[in-house]
């Protein structure tokens, strides 16, 4: 798809405003996204393609971005879901149904078709561009760090017994998502339904909570 665009509107020093840059920026991570995904990743792909999606020029993703390894990297950056704002702890619940709430986010997210799909590339691409490993580790910490704090918060009141609330939080979402082989093998085709993911997510909280929480 193609987007056809008037002229921005422009901010006194002639550049485009706020929201018209934002905007921008947005229908270009749109098109990376289809781009990249409809191409096989990287090498594949083409800036001409993606700047025509988004209804600008080549130059100008070159100017915010320098290259499509860039521009993928930053792709990468932008998908990582931010349970925080999705999710609000309530700790007068037992803990099981707060886990269930945040195991059934998380499912949600991952078992997205377009999710795993970029999930598979994005690792398919690591060994081919500069700095996406560590890249993907340091997103992958971020990813992590509100169901971290979910946990701390647990144990705070006296419930959790695990040591180490990063493995403990690698674990549960590891449950929730029937742990990244599935998730990055690509052996099967079919989509995980929504009833299904509270089925699994069920079972995920009651073998999680089993372990690491009081009776």
């Amino acid at each position: 798809m193609t987007f056809t665009q008037d002229p921005p509107p422009v901010a006194p020093a002639g550049r485009p405003t706020r929201d018209a840059s934002e905007q921008l920026l947005n229908r270009i991570m749109d098109a990376a996204r289809a781009e990249f995904l409809a191409k096989g990743g990287i090498q594949g792909a083409s800036m001409e393609g993606i700047a025509a999606a988004a209804g600008c020029s080549k130059l100008t993703l070159y100017r915010r971005f320098g290259s499509k390894e860039e521009l993928f990297m930053a792709l990468v950056k932008a998908r990582a879901p931010d349970y925080a704002s999705q999710f609000h702890l309530d700790l007068h619940q037992p803990p099981a149904q707060v886990l269930y709430e945040l195991g059934l986010i998380i499912a949600a997210f991952f078992f997205k078709p377009e999710h795993l799909k970029f999930i598979r590339l994005v690792v398919a691409e690591m060994p081919r561009v500069p700095g996406l490993a560590a890249l993907i580790q340091a997103e992958g910490d971020r990813f992590r760090e509100p169901v971290r704090k979910c946990l701390e918060a647990l144990k705070s009141s006296g419930q959790g017994t695990f040591d180490d609330a990063t493995l403990a939080a690698i674990q549960f979402i590891n449950l929730c998502v029937l742990g990244h082989f599935y998730l990055l093998a690509g052996y099967s085709s079919e989509q995980v339904s929504p009833e299904r993911q509270e089925v699994l997510v069920r079972s995920a909280v009651t073998l999680f909570v089993s372990t690491h929480f009081r009776a």
